[in-house]
């Protein structure tokens, strides 16, 4: 009976070992452990700005938690040093006509990206791949800009990765 015990100890050390290790592989060592469903993320792949002004914001939801979705509730075009060109509060994002959100996948018919509660910012639930169309009320010139969006809680990155793409107008 000793012999079996000590053999079920040694196995799950084993087993726990190759967990952990596993585990700290796959998610970038023993220092660095990440949790993906606690802080929204988006990826803007695909936006586009044209000169008179159309701003085309693909917007994908890529991680955070699935039981609310996220709110973008600040989208800016930044020139290349940083400076803001335009944004789009909170206030504004949440006036523009559901006829400007498209949804492309939508994970559900009946819960289409909307505006968010109260009538500010934009809900995106996770998973989820829509484009805002935005009209900047000048032209743009030609060049290289920053387009940013940050999420309620303040932050345009989680996770390492940054909520902004360059984007060229010619």
């Amino acid at each position: 009976m000793r012999t079996l015990e000590i053999i079920a100890i040694i196995f799950m050390l084993i087993a726990t070992g190759v967990t952990f290790g596993l585990y700290q592989i796959n998610f970038q060592g023993f220092t660095h452990l990440t949790n993906y469903s606690k802080t929204p993320a988006y990826d803007l792949s695909g936006t586009r700005l044209y000169s008179n002004g159309t701003l085309l914001l693909n917007v994908t939801r890529t991680a955070g938690p699935d039981t609310y979705g996220g709110f973008i509730v600040l989208v800016q075009i930044l020139y290349p040093n940083g400076t803001v060109l335009y944004q789009w509060t909170g206030q504004q994002l949440g006036m523009l006509p559901q006829s400007d959100i498209i949804n492309e996948f939508p994970l559900h018919p009946a819960k289409p990206i909307h505006i968010g509660n109260y009538g500010v910012g934009i809900l995106a639930p996770l998973g989820q791949n829509f484009v805002v169309k935005l009209q900047v009320p000048f032209h743009i010139n030609p060049g290289t800009y920053i387009v940013r969006v940050y999420d309620a809680d303040g932050q345009y990155e989680a996770y390492g990765t940054e909520f902004q793409v360059t984007v060229t107008v010619s």
